[in-house]
């Protein structure tokens, strides 16, 4: 019988040739090498976090005080440990360690897919102290996001329990089950791959000299996406999405497969 771990790199090598065939945004695909790293850090990805979701639907049980389960719980209170309790630093040192270095290959991915997009070579790789510097960055936003949203998750899956008259063993069950979401691990790594690369694109671009950016989509993009086509802007300016929303570079949702075309 295969292993657990067997049977995860196996889902990764299914991941990658699977998503090889999606539609991306042409530049992505422009040196073969880059884009199959770029699958292969995605798969890593959501082995990664679905794994530490895994493990945390365990410990997540231990953040609630089942005796308070009959009390209304409140967005801020209730029987869920608060935010400034210990243990979330704790789960944020333990996710950040479980992706940090994938983060950090998918930066320098973004800027060396920027030596072979542009004809410059710069020579980045894993140890330039700037990619180190930006994966840094990136992964304490990733992780505080993810860790954010865990909470929230708990809160509702309580208060659920609560407004169905659950007893703490079925509101156990309810909780574990809301934690360990393969599809919530999915939705992450086919998104903040694209957000990672997009930082080492971006990081490449200021390097050399890029002075504009311009958004470059599918030609079936979505609604969200569909209006940045073409729109050129200042290389540290923002896109304003339809929402309001304001964002330096792609992704500008979960599964955006849209690129940036630098100026110079």
């Amino acid at each position: 019988m295969a292993t657990r771990q067997e049977l995860l790199k196996a889902r990764e090598e299914l991941h990658v040739a699977i998503h090889a065939a999606e539609e991306w945004q042409e530049s992505y695909k422009a040196s073969p090498s880059t884009f199959r790293r770029l699958l292969e850090l995605e798969a890593a990805l959501e082995t990664a976090t679905g794994e530490y979701l895994h493990e945390l639907s365990t410990r997540a049980i231990k953040y609630v005080d089942w005796s308070r389960l009959p009390t209304q719980v409140k967005a801020d209170a209730g029987p869920v440990l608060n935010n400034d309790d210990p243990v979330w630093a704790y789960e944020e040192t333990l996710l950040t360690a479980a992706v940090i270095e994938l983060i950090t290959e998918l930066i320098a991915t973004g800027a060396i897919a920027g030596e072979y997009l542009y004809g410059i070579p710069m020579g980045f790789n894993t140890l330039d102290e700037a990619i180190m510097q930006a994966a840094r960055l990136h992964t304490a936003e990733f992780v505080k996001g993810v860790t954010e949203t865990t909470r929230k998750l708990i809160r509702e899956s309580v208060a659920k329990s609560i407004a169905l008259g659950e007893n703490a063993h079925e509101a156990t069950i309810r909780l574990m089950d809301v934690i360990d979401n393969p599809i919530r691990a999915e939705l992450i790594s086919q998104t903040e791959p694209v957000n990672a690369y997009q930082t080492g694109l971006k990081h490449f671009a200021k390097e050399t000299g890029a002075k504009q950016k311009t958004w470059d989509g599918l030609k079936g993009a979505c609604q969200l996406c569909s209006p940045l086509i073409g729109k050129t802007i200042d290389i540290d300016e923002s896109f304003v999405l339809a929402t309001g929303r304001e964002i330096d570079r792609p992704a500008a949702h979960p599964r955006c497969r849209c690129s940036l075309i630098y100026i110079y």
